[in-house]
């Protein structure tokens, strides 16, 4: 909770993410996580509907294995979030899952690397699509710290959201 609790303040602090626009949720079920996310979808279609085009943002830290989140008592399929969070109208959809074995989402089929390239964004982007951030591949362990006081990954997300990633000094990341 303490790592979603940090990601929810640095959306309002540095993201210009109004509190109206934020929901953080803690110590829920997977079937309260799906009805939020009706609610979300909903809202997402109004606005689209009014001329706006949102961005869904879904942030999880927590447990888990190769095949679902543990919310308390329950699970929720990673196949089955990402069909709902695929199903919401936003234009553009981020998921990140600080989780073990969150990998699973995005193991790869039948793709070789290539050589790295240089990739420059001048103003804003107009993508679409799905973007899926993990901290650990199918098979491994998210790392915790008890110094930190939460996820690893999430530590250096909101790290370098608060301007640690600002290579360039220009106040944006």
């Amino acid at each position: 909770e303490r790592d979603a609790e940090r990601v929810a303040e640095v959306l309002l602090d540095y993201a210009a993410v109004g509190e109206e626009d934020l929901v953080l949720l803690r110590g829920v079920d997977a079937e309260r996580v799906g009805q939020v996310l009706e609610q979300v979808g909903r809202r997402i279609q109004a606005d689209l509907a009014a001329g706006d085009q949102p961005v869904l943002l879904v942030y999880f830290s927590g447990h888990a294995d190769a095949d679902a989140l543990h919310l308390g008592s329950s699970e929720l399929p990673l196949a089955q979030l990402e069909q709902v969070i695929r199903a919401i109208p936003a234009s553009m959809r981020v998921l990140v899952i600080d989780a073990c074995r969150s990998g699973e989402l995005t193991r790869v089929k039948g793709v070789v690397p290539a050589d790295a390239f240089e990739f420059r964004a001048e103003g804003t982007l107009d993508s679409e699509g799905l973007a899926i951030l993990t901290s650990s591949a199918a098979g491994e362990d998210a790392q915790e710290s008890d110094r930190l006081g939460g996820g690893i990954f999430t530590h250096h997300l909101v790290t370098g959201l608060r301007g640690a990633a600002d290579s360039s000094g220009d106040g944006a990341v």
